[in-house]
């Protein structure tokens, strides 16, 4: 009962939250560092675009005195990939900047330790932006926090997540890449993200973020589990018929609290529009990356999907913080109400 309470009393609360502040696209669009001093800060555009031969992502994570870098090409089998994650700010071979009503994204350097990539495209947008506070569904959010246990400490340590800004927008990435000399035109289904404000990465338990692209469909499936929030879930999904958001999942989060990479997941998704969505992930090949000095442990995996019987691709990324302890602060993954 008191569950059920606590649920609706955050539903309403945050639909009051989000009429009188709503979303401010043009704001978050030009957020910068400059002038902050805090190495918590986090401002991070990343790009994932895919089709059935060719995968790009790449990831510009700015904070004050670094610039986290991901850059990799699935192509033919082959994956390439950036070996050195963090630069120096303002010397990461990755730039992201905005160009009127696009966003180019350019690179030169080497992947793999060997092979030579210059990457010159531009995102070019199709879907309007989801903002992760205001559009998902308030239940999502407060299923969540219904979940813990309430007090006055508890509603200041959520603060810790409260104050991110995080928004996705559908396009198609446009222009080309030439590895080893040989020209390979781009032109991706293609998902933009951008999130700021602070990030510890040391504050979050694991997490996982599915995301699949293609011309006639786009899905989205994140969790996460922080210490004041055992399991956040999160998800949409854009068809012909428009965008579609997440109820509740049935995804077995056993199989994402292992520490592991799962090679193959398979769950369904209610949708509010009434629609159950089921959903297949085969990771192909993938990429570990390490955040404040090994505390927190990331796989980025380009990986295989099959939306309702149809087949594209996109992410599975999963991380784990290096105390497994913390996973799901260890809660009976069975008894969390979903």
């Amino acid at each position: 009962m008191f569950y059920r309470l606590k649920k609706a009393i955050m539903c309403e609360a945050l639909d009051k939250r989000n009429k009188e502040k709503p979303f401010d696209y043009q704001d978050a669009e030009i957020f910068t560092l400059a002038g902050e001093t805090d190495p918590l800060l986090n401002n991070s555009y990343y790009f994932s675009a895919h089709d059935g031969q060719m995968s790009v992502y790449a990831r510009l994570g700015r904070r004050v005195g670094e610039d986290e870098t991901w850059m990799a090409v699935f192509l033919d089998g082959q994956l390439y990939t950036l070996k050195q994650e963090s630069f120096p700010s303002g010397q990461s071979p990755l730039l992201v900047r905005k160009d009127g009503d696009r966003w180019s994204v350019t690179f030169s350097g080497v992947l793999n330790e060997r092979d030579e990539l210059t990457l010159e495209a531009s995102f070019v947008a199709t879907q309007s932006p989801i903002d992760f506070t205001g559009d998902m569904p308030a239940v999502r959010m407060a299923t969540g926090v219904a979940n813990e246990r309430w007090s006055r400490k508890y509603f200041s340590e959520l603060q810790q997540i409260s104050g991110q800004c995080h928004y996705e927008q559908e396009g198609t990435l446009e222009g080309r890449l030439i590895l080893n000399g040989k020209t390979v035109p781009v032109n991706l289904p293609c998902v933009r993200d951008h999130s700021f404000g602070r990030r510890d990465w040391n504050y979050m338990n694991n997490h996982l973020w599915l995301m699949a692209v293609s011309p006639a469909r786009q899905f989205n499936y994140s969790l996460v589990s922080y210490p004041v929030i055992s399991a956040l879930e999160m998800g949409n999904f854009r068809d012909d018929a428009g965008m579609h958001y997440m109820l509740e999942a049935d995804l077995d989060f056993s199989l994402v609290g292992a520490g592991t990479v799962p090679q193959a997941l398979s769950f369904r998704v209610r949708l509010d529009n009434g629609k159950t969505l089921p959903v297949a992930a085969r990771a192909l090949a993938g990429v570990t990356y390490r955040f404040k000095e090994g505390k927190y442990i990331l796989h980025e995996n380009i990986a295989e999907f099959v939306l309702d019987g149809e087949v594209c691709r996109g992410i599975l990324e999963i991380g784990f913080n290096a105390d497994s302890s913390r996973y799901f602060n260890q809660r009976a993954l069975n008894t969390i109400p979903r």
